[in-house]
C-alpha cells in the first residue's frame, strides 16, 4: 500500500511539472509571436495610412451629402482608436451632415461618434454631457443599440477610472441598465449578446461567470477583430491573479490584434510589461511599456498617460537605487580585495616564523571568498528586481572585477588603488535626471512655460536645453507627479531634506501667487 501511494505521488509530481513546462512553453510561444508582430509595426501603420488617404481622396470627390456622410463615418472609425484629434474632427463633420439631412438615425450615430472620442481620450465629464444631449426616441432599432452600447461603454470606463465608492458602484449599475436596454435590440443568436453580457459580469466582479461567456464570444465572433482584442484583454486581466501564464497568452492575443489593426488606445502591452517586470524579463518589459507610452501619447489618451506616467518616478528611482547598489558593491569588493592582499602579504612575511598565523590567513581568505560570493548574490537580486536594467553598466562592473583580480595577481596595487578611486555615479545620476526630465516633458510639454507664468518676468528661468529642467523645476515636477514627501524628493535628487525645503520656500516667495496656493497651481498644469 505505501508503494502504491508513493507511485501516485510521483505521478502527480511529474504531471504537475509537465503542465508547468507546457504552460511556460506556451507563454514563450505567445511572446515570440508578439515580438514577430511588433517587428512589422511600421508596415501595419503605413497600410492604415494608405487606406485613410484613399478615403480622404474619395471624400474630396464625393458629390452627395449621403456619400460624404458615409465616408466621414468610415474615416471616424479608422481614427476612433488610432488618433483622438482626427477622430473628433470627422465625428463633428458627421454631426453637421446628419443635422443637415434631418435623419434621426444619423443624428444619433454621429453624436455617439463624438461621445466615443471623448471617453477614449479620458474626458468623461464632457462625454456624459454630450451623451445626455442625444435624443434616441425617433431612431430605428439598430441606432438605439448604438446609443445604449455607447452609454454602457461610457459608464463602465468611467467606473474603471473612478475607484471611489459609492460613485464607482453607480457607474457600474448604470452601465448594467444600459446593457439591459441594448439587449432588446439584438437577435437571440447574435454573438454581441455574449460580448455585452460578458463585460457586464466582469464589471460586476463576477469573473468566474464572465469568463466562459467571453471565451464563447471569441469562438463565435469572426467579423470584428477589435472586439476580439477587447475581450482577450479582459480575459487576460481576469487571469492575472490566478494564472499568469494564461494571462500572458490572452494579453498577447489582444496586443497582436491591436498592433495589426493599428489600435493606439489600448492597455494590453502595458499589462504584459507589468507581468514581465514581475518575472524579471526586464528587456521585454521596458520595450513593451515604452511602446504603450508612445501609443498613449500618439492617441492623446489622457487617462492612459496617467496610468503609465504614475510608474515613471518609481522606475527612475529603481534605476538610481540599482546604480547606487552597484557602486556600493564595487567598493565592498575593492575593500575585500585589499584586505585579501594585506592578509596574503602578512602571511608571506611571517610564514616561516608563525605557521599558526598562516592558517588564520587561509581562513581569512575563505571568509573573503564567501563575502565576495554573497556580494555577487546581492548584486544579482538587485538586478533581478530593478525595472530599468542597465546591461552596459553590469558589463562594466564585470570587467572591473576581472581587472581587479588581474591586478591583484600582477601585484599592481598602486594601479588598483587609483582605479578604485574612480566613480561614474555622478554621471549616471545626471543621465538619470536627463532621462527623467525628457520623459516628464514628453508628458507635460508646457510645464516650463506654465511654471514660469507663476513668476514675475525677472524671476523666470529657462533650462539649459529644451528637454531639461532646472533643479527647482525638477522638485515641482516630482510634486506634480504626486511625490509630495520632502524626504522622498530629497532621496531621489540626492539632496538633503533641508535643501529641498529651502528650494521650495525660495521659489514660493518669488512667485506671484500665495505660498499656500503655489502647489495647487502646480497640480493644475
Amino acid at each position: 500500500m505505501p508503494i502504491m501511494k508513493l507511485r501516485i505521488l510521483t505521478f502527480l509530481i511529474l504531471l504537475t511539472t509537465a503542465l508547468t513546462m507546457k504552460g511556460a512553453d506556451a507563454t514563450d510561444d505567445a511572446l515570440t509571436r508578439l515580438d514577430e508582430s511588433l517587428s512589422h509595426k511600421t508596415e501595419y501603420e503605413n497600410k492604415k495610412r494608405g487606406e485613410i488617404d484613399q478615403l480622404r481622396q474619395r471624400l474630396q470627390l464625393a458629390e452627395t451629402d449621403s456619400t460624404r456622410y458615409n465616408l466621414c463615418a468610415e474615416l471616424h472609425r479608422q481614427y476612433s482608436s488610432y488618433q483622438y484629434d482626427s477622430a473628433y474632427v470627422y465625428a463633428d463633420r458627421c454631426i453637421a451632415l446628419a443635422d443637415k439631412s434631418g435623419n434621426s438615425d444619423l443624428m444619433v450615430e454621429s453624436r455617439c461618434f463624438r461621445v466615443f472620442c471623448l471617453l477614449s481620450a479620458g474626458l468623461y465629464k464632457e462625454a456624459f454631457d454630450e451623451y445626455e444631449a442625444i435624443d434616441p426616441s425617433h431612431a430605428s432599432s439598430h441606432y438605439k443599440y448604438i446609443y445604449y452600447s455607447t452609454g454602457a461603454r461610457l459608464c463602465y470606463d468611467a467606473g474603471d477610472y473612478n475607484h471611489a465608492l459609492p460613485y464607482q458602484r453607480r457607474y457600474i449599475d448604470r452601465g448594467g441598465q444600459m446593457t439591459d436596454s441594448l439587449m432588446q435590440y439584438l437577435g437571440a443568436d447574435d454573438p454581441l449578446r455574449d460580448y455585452h453580457e460578458g463585460l457586464r459580469l466582469m464589471k460586476e466582479y463576477k469573473g468566474e461567470e464572465s469568463e466562459p461567456i467571453m471565451i464563447r464570444f471569441l469562438k463565435r465572433n469572426q467579423t470584428d477583430p477589435h472586439l476580439n482584442a477587447i475581450i482577450a484583454s479582459c480575459l487576460g486581466w481576469l487571469s492575472m491573479e490566478r494564472d499568469e501564464n494564461k494571462a500572458i497568452e490572452y494579453l498577447t492575443q489582444a496586443a497582436i490584434i491591436d498592433n495589426e489593426t493599428v489600435t493606439k488606445e489600448t492597455t494590453a502591452l502595458c499589462l504584459i510589461g507589468t507581468l514581465l517586470y514581475k518575472w524579471g524579463d526586464t528587456e521585454r518589459a521596458i520595450r513593451y511599456v515604452q511602446m504603450a507610452l508612445d501609443d498613449a501619447n500618439f492617441y492623446d489618451a489622457r487617462h492612459r498617460l496617467i496610468q503609465v506616467g504614475q510608474i515613471l518616478p518609481i522606475i527612475e528611482h529603481d534605476r538610481y537605487e540599482m546604480l547606487r547598489s552597484q557602486r556600493n558593491l564595487l567598493i565592498i569588493a575593492g575593500i575585500i580585495s585589499l584586505l585579501f592582499v594585506l592578509a596574503l602579504a602578512a602571511g608571506i612575511v611571517f610564514f616561516r616564523r608563525q605557521n599558526r598565523k598562516l592558517a588564520e590567513a587561509r581562513q581569512q581568505l575563505e571568509d573573503s571568498n564567501a563575502l565576495l560570493s554573497e556580494a555577487n548574490h546581492i548584486k544579482d537580486e538587485y538586478i533581478g528586481k530593478s525595472f530599468y536594467f542597465n546591461s552596459e553598466y553590469i558589463k562594466h562592473v564585470e570587467k572591473l572585477y576581472k581587472t581587479v583580480e588581474r591586478k591583484i595577481v600582477a601585484r599592481q596595487y598602486d594601479d588598483l588603488r587609483n582605479m578604485l578611486r574612480e566613480s561614474t555615479i555622478d554621471s549616471e545620476r545626471e543621465n538619470m535626471f536627463s532621462a527623467f526630465d525628457e520623459t516628464f516633458l514628453s508628458l507635460f510639454p508646457d510645464f516650463i512655460e506654465r511654471f514660469n507664468a507663476l513668476f514675475p518676468e525677472k524671476d523666470r528661468k529657462q533650462p539649459a536645453t529644451a528637454t531639461s529642467l532646472t533643479p527647482e523645476m525638477r522638485i515641482f515636477a516630482l510634486i506634480r507627479l504626486g511625490v509630495t514627501d520632502s524626504e522622498r524628493i530629497a532621496n531621489f535628487l540626492n539632496y538633503s531634506v533641508h535643501t529641498i525645503n529651502t528650494y521650495k520656500t525660495r521659489v514660493k516667495n518669488k512667485s506671484d501667487v500665495p505660498n499656500d496656493e503655489f502647489e495647487n497651481y502646480i497640480m493644475k498644469i
